[in-house]
């Protein structure tokens, strides 16, 4: 149902800061993608020295998870404009203090102070959407952030290469000096107070953890959901590549450019979440989300041609564009505002927590049903995800004014 309260709207560039945090986010794996092949080259000729530059890129993903929920915790002490301010620092030295190291220990340390200062990003931005907006313009800017986060991971893609051939492997680092104006306008134009911890009837304070933890376990399934949702959205770019291989379907760069559709469409998808909210409802979008991937993923298991895997990667990108800013905005509706900082906490951490299992689930699959068996195996349950939120929540699947 719509809410009619008065929306809280505070403005073009609060929003602006709110939208360019998640995207600097989403180049902290981006941007070192492109270096990896050179990074091993550097570092070494092995296997060993390969496998190091993949863990290298996957390092600050596992900080993401633990630091994010900490960083929510933290906000609803010292505020949410704090921990902004100090992560978008931990960001720049993490992520572009790669220029100026050569050893592979200060690369890691590096690396990891990344990952910190990213979940620290991406849980503030989440939380000052949800203490400084509500209503259709909340969860319009919640589009924006997944939009603005899938271009900019293309673009770092496109880009990345370019900056290996033409200054080395620690090129493409250069990206994270993005963070400086993002720090100076979140420093100008971000301003909230610490907030107050909840009280107990009594007046007396509650404590830290235990009301928060009780207030999100109410919400859990919505948390299972994405992480659900986020090991679709990540099937194209992490197992589709080997799929094609096998069946000889295109060269790297075709591959890589079929792939990255599911990137471009999500970023359409998401810019059309706002408007299209307007119509339907937040289950809606869950239950379309999990159908569009569900389809997708089997399309691209059953393809026997290129075109057909890029019309699967499409369907993917339509569930991949909506299904945070939907989780989000239903979260923030059922939460308590005293714990929105946390909830996006443990958003971040379900997000990345997806993006992690995915190589280990499908590894499990196919170990039974084989590569495109584990697809289609996994595609029918998103499917059957799908139809089980339709019917559960078909009160929801329009929006009713």
């Amino acid at each position: 149902m719509l809410d009619h309260t008065p929306d809280r709207n505070a403005g073009p560039m609060v929003a602006a800061v709110c939208v360019a945090g998640p995207a600097l986010v989403a180049l902290i794996p981006m941007a070192a993608a492109p270096a990896l092949v050179a990074m091993a080259i550097h570092f070494g000729t092995g296997a060993d020295d390969a496998l190091f530059s993949q863990i290298v890129m996957t390092l600050p993903a596992l900080m993401l998870i633990v630091a994010a929920p900490l960083a929510g915790l933290l906000a609803g002490r010292i505020g949410q404009r704090a921990v902004l301010l100090f992560s978008l620092t931990l960001y720049v030295i993490g992520g572009a203090g790669v220029l100026f190291i050569g050893s592979s220990t200060a690369l890691v340390a590096l690396r990891l102070i990344l990952g910190i200062g990213g979940g620290g990003v991406l849980t503030s931005c989440l939380g000052l959407i949800g203490d400084h907006f509500s209503g259709h313009k909340r969860e319009r800017v919640l589009g924006w952030v997944t939009s603005a986060s899938s271009l900019l991971a293309g673009l770092a893609l496109i880009g990345g290469g370019r900056l290996v051939d033409f200054g080395g492997w620690q090129a493409p680092f250069s990206l994270y000096l993005l963070g400086i104006p993002t720090l100076a306008a979140a420093f100008t134009v971000i301003r909230n107070s610490p907030a107050c911890p909840p009280t107990a009837p009594s007046g007396t304070p509650v404590p830290l953890l235990t009301t928060p933890v009780r207030d999100l376990a109410r919400v859990w399934p919505y948390y299972a959901l994405l992480v659900l949702l986020t090991l679709g959205m990540f099937t194209p770019a992490i197992q589709a590549g080997f799929l094609l291989s096998a069946r000889g379907m295109g060269s790297a760069q075709t591959i890589g450019s079929v792939i990255a559709a599911t990137s471009f469409v999500a970023m359409v998808t998401a810019l059309a979440f706002g408007p299209l909210r307007e119509r339907i409802g937040l289950h809606g979008f869950l239950a379309l989300d999990a159908l569009s991937m569900g389809l997708g993923i089997l399309v691209i298991a059953l393809a026997s041609q290129t075109w057909q895997v890029f019309a699967g990667c499409c369907l993917v990108g339509i569930g991949a564009g909506m299904s945070e800013p939907a989780t989000a905005s239903i979260i923030f509706s059922r939460a308590p505002a005293y714990v929105h900082a946390l909830a996006m906490g443990v958003i971040v951490s379900a997000l990345n927590a997806g993006q992690f299992l995915n190589p280990l689930v499908f590894d499990a699959l196919r170990q039974v049903t084989g590569l495109a068996g584990a697809f289609i195996v996994f595609a029918l349950a998103l499917i059957a995800t799908a139809v089980f939120v339709a019917i559960r929540r078909r009160d929801d699947l329009l929006e009713r004014t």
